[in-house]
């Protein structure tokens, strides 16, 4: 035990009389019995003019240090647990003196280090280790309590409950799969028909299907009911389905929630599907000394190995939402929490949601227990949007008789307000856009859309649009799509296009005609510096120009603002930008289009040339790509034109 009172009163140590020429300080040292501190050995560092720059104290197993000087990397004279012996601060640790007795008194205590040589003993060294040394045992005390605490939380969780896999099948994944075979046609009656051999793996029963079952659709098994997705049998492919589970336990009275990776895969030649389940978070609510703590641990990547357990910031939530086993709700949290039956409330529950939230949500805000006895535990595990609402419809913005939807559909506050924003809204579009379990992206998205065409139209045309896209269009998902046709009503609207009409709420050729809309838009906003360019030209600004070609290229000259911005754009580099426009209007540094003869509308090379000078600027094509040693030649032969050209338009005008 280090006490500084006892500490600051023991004596120096005098330092060295002679100092070796490279040493920068100096040190003397001695071991002294102070009191309750024990042995403890103090090193008094010097300045090479004798000033006293700190004092180094160590009883063996922990240190300290005294500085008597401010210095950068410390904010004022006093006490630390800095390392004193760093180079930026005073010297390397090799420039410590000290005569042989001081060297004698730091190995008794903190060991002896040799320097790099191996002849001899440091004292800056010694300090250095010891510190290090120190450090480390005290990093690797700290590392085994965090293992030893987080094998004793995690040895608190139980087994996974035993009818976990069959509760997944039941309520959690929505749909099984059904494998069919080859088309086999037939002849009958002068027609063509045929079949196809059909295998449910929800039910495991064997059947005959039409040909309109084709793999890649989805349906509902004729046999069990179960909704099913088709797939090609003789692929031989297993099916994959991934999700998350949250998982409660009670135990000792502390309430643990397990947050579970679950990996459904169904193979076409096995009845029963395969179940792998893995932990991704856990959080306790544990009690310690009286006082509440919330652990949580996370399955996450690791720094150079893989991925491991990492323990997050106390009251860290696991992200996403996931479904929540509840057969054991009722056992672990009684027949009421804050007046709700969990077990009960959540036993229709088809879809994923915060389990964390809702039971703080219960606990803190009243309107919680009241959605969930109105039988919609997915708003009531939401973000509340206005804690004081009195009422369903000042609560989500549609009236009661949206309710029974609501239930049915499970709808979640973005699906909500996508629907508020929809004129003359009914509960059959809300239970149309919950089928669809779209994600947050497009639902804002259809939020905007609402505004001017029904949420179902909307959906309907916009897959319609998909389907009949081509090339690397189709490869496009359905929110790139709503995002084109949100843009395209957005600038519909602001061009005050009659919005009432059904031509233009939904264009035959989406993409046809969003570019069409974003050029004139574009043609607009350009139009006063369109009216600023061609005054340019009137005034003179391309007085002397006069046509430049030869066999292989030829130059062109812009003639309107767009003209620029589409030459950027095409070429992927700057020249669209306002500061090339503003200098080529004033006519001194100019932009020029470089083009090859053959192809004289396609954008090949771009030059920015100083029509004073005659020197090339900028010669750049696609993503500024630098220009072959021909097309420079061309370019620098124009330049010599540009000056022959204005010289004489100088001459005629003075004439």
């Amino acid at each position: 035990m280090l006490i500084k009172k006892i500490l600051a009163a023991l004596p120096l140590s005098p330092a060295p009389k002679r100092l070796p020429r490279h040493a920068g300080v100096c040190a003397g040292a001695a071991v002294h019995h102070a009191g309750r501190c024990g042995d403890v050995l103090a090193v008094d560092v010097y300045s090479r003019k004798r000033e006293l720059l700190y004092r180094f104290y160590s009883d063996g197993r922990n240190y300290i240090t005294r500085l008597q000087h401010p210095f950068s990397t410390f904010t004022e004279p006093g006490w630390t647990k800095r390392n004193p012996t760093e180079s930026h601060i005073y010297s390397l640790p090799d420039d410590i003196a000290a005569n042989p007795a001081s060297i004698a008194a730091v190995e008794e205590v903190l060991g002896r280090v040799a320097d790099w040589r191996g002849d001899n003993s440091k004292i800056g060294c010694a300090i250095q280790m010891f510190i290090y040394r120190v450090n480390q045992e005290r990093r690797d005390r700290a590392r085994e309590r965090k293992r030893a605490l987080q094998k004793a939380h995690f040895a608190m969780f139980p087994e996974y409950p035993a009818d976990l896999a069959a509760f997944c099948e039941d309520r959690v994944f929505q749909s099984s799969v059904l494998y069919v075979s080859k088309l086999k046609k037939t002849l009958a009656n002068g027609q063509v028909s045929g079949e196809r051999r059909a295998v449910c793996r929800h039910c495991g029963k064997s059947f005959q299907v039409g040909r309109e079952v084709k793999p890649g659709g989805s349906g509902i098994c004729p046999k069990c009911g179960h909704p099913v997705i088709y797939r090609a049998g003789w692929l031989e492919k297993e099916v994959t389905h991934k999700v998350k589970i949250c998982i409660a336990y009670k135990v000792d009275g502390q309430l643990l929630l397990r947050y579970v990776d679950v990996e459904r895969i169904i193979y076409p030649d096995r009845k029963e599907p395969q179940y792998r389940f893995s932990d991704c978070f856990k959080t306790l609510f544990l009690t310690v000394n009286g006082k509440p703590i919330e652990y949580a641990y996370a399955w996450c990547q690791a720094p150079y190995c893989g991925y491991d357990w990492r323990r997050l910031r106390n009251s860290s939530e696991c992200l996403g939402e996931s479904y929540v086993y509840t057969p054991n709700l009722r056992e672990m949290f009684g027949e009421r929490y804050y007046n709700v039956d969990l077990q009960a409330g959540l036993a229709g529950l088809r879809r994923p949601i915060s389990f964390r939230r809702l039971l703080d949500n219960l606990k803190n805000i009243p309107q919680a227990e009241y959605l969930m006895k109105a039988g919609l535990p997915v708003l009531a595990a939401g973000n509340l949007p206005d804690a004081s609402a009195k009422n369903l419809p000042e609560l989500t913005g549609l009236g009661k008789h949206f309710l029974p939807a609501m239930r049915e559909s499970q709808a979640s506050f973005q699906e909500i307000k996508a629907i508020a924003a929809q004129r003359n809204a009914a509960p059959e579009d809300l239970r149309q856009l919950c089928a669809q379990r779209l994600d947050g992206d497009c639902l804002i998205l259809l939020e905007r859309i609402a505004r001017f065409n029904g949420i179902g139209r909307s959906l309907r045309y916009v897959r319609a649009q998909k389907e009949a896209s081509t090339g690397r269009m189709r490869r496009n998902k359905l929110p790139y799509f709503l995002r084109l046709y949100r843009d395209y009503l957005d600038m519909a609207q602001s061009l005050k296009s009659d919005m009432s009409q059904r031509a233009i709420l939904e264009p035959r050729d989406l993409k046809e005609r969003h570019d069409l809309l974003a050029a004139r838009v574009n043609e607009l906003k350009s139009r006063p510096d369109n009216e600023r360019f061609q005054q340019a030209i009137d005034e003179g600004l391309y007085g002397w120009a006069q046509d430049y070609a030869n066999e292989d290229y030829c130059v062109a000259y812009p003639m309107k603002r767009s003209d620029l911005t589409t030459e950027g754009q095409r070429l992927n580099h700057c020249v669209g930008m306002s500061s090339y426009f503003e200098r080529h209007i004033l006519g001194h540094q100019m932009v020029f289009f470089i083009r090859k003869a053959a192809e004289p509308d396609k954008p090949y090379f771009t030059a920015e040339i100083d029509t004073d000078t005659g020197r090339i600027i900028q010669l750049y094509g696609f993503g500024d790509c630098s220009a072959p040693k021909e097309v420079r030649a061309f370019t620098e032969g124009f330049c010599r034109k540009i000056l022959r050209w204005k010289s004489m338009d100088i001459r005629r005008e003075a004439a």
